[in-house]
């Protein structure tokens, strides 16, 4: 059982599953549910961070973690670019772009191919 102070607001509370408090996880949580609702508003119109903020008050911040963790598609934000932490190029999914997923894939499924092929016992002559 492990005590923290929670990373939004600074309140100790028994971790469980994040580094937030209850009261922080559900605030996020509505966060989410806003940006989310206000791009599905404004789905035809290009629209930035910024504005995000401006119009609902979820800090830009909060807008790019939840590119990063997923939640949110870049394709809904189209003035917003964030970089691939494998390349450095820009990507439009998340925290790494299309061509290094599909690497990482690929080499994934080459190591489990090579970690799954019996391997020859190995003969020493003398």
């Amino acid at each position: 059982m492990d005590v923290l102070n929670c990373k939004s607001c600074g309140k100790l509370f028994v971790r469980q599953s994040s580094d937030l408090c209850v009261d922080c996880i559900k605030k996020d949580h509505t966060d989410f549910e806003k940006v989310r609702e206000f791009l599905r508003e404004r789905r035809k119109v290009r629209t930035s961070p910024k504005d995000v903020e401006m119009a609902i008050g979820v800090k830009r911040e909060t807008v790019f973690r939840y590119i990063k963790e997923g939640r949110l598609l870049i394709s809904e934000i189209s003035q917003m670019e964030i970089m691939c932490e494998s390349c450095g190029k820009p990507s439009r999914d998340g925290t790494i772009c299309a061509e290094c997923r599909e690497k990482l894939r690929r080499d994934l499924a080459q190591a489990m191919l090579d970690s799954s092929a019996p391997s020859k016992p190995k003969t020493y002559r003398t």
